[in-house]
């Protein structure tokens, strides 16, 4: 794949994940931040092959600065005939830290 065609499907997928989540797309930089969830979150968007291991996805939600609630969107690629595994993924310690747990 071509990097323009991988740019293009990265970009569509960021996109697809701001429309579905109401934010904004902010990833046009090519920096840890590619959707925004306004004064809530900040996600990192991912569209892959083939799933990443959990300790790539924690080093991902690492990158993104602190200050909002931090996550990975990942977008495994289509296949023949069927959509591809979409998830979303925080650590724990933050989500309860922002929705009032300890």
């Amino acid at each position: 794949m071509t990097t323009s065609k991988a740019k293009a499907i990265g970009s569509a997928a960021e996109r697809k994940v701001a429309a579905m989540l109401k934010g904004i797309r902010v990833g046009q930089d090519g920096g840890p931040v590619d959707v925004r969830l306004i004064g809530y979150a900040d996600l990192q968007v991912k569209n892959l092959k083939t799933l990443p291991s959990l300790r790539e996805i924690d080093s991902m939600i690492d990158a993104i600065p602190e200050g909002l609630l931090r996550g990975v969107v990942v977008i495994e690629r289509a296949g023949y005939g069927r959509r591809g595994t979409r998830t979303i993924t925080f650590d724990l310690d933050e989500w309860a830290e922002w929705h009032g747990g300890s």
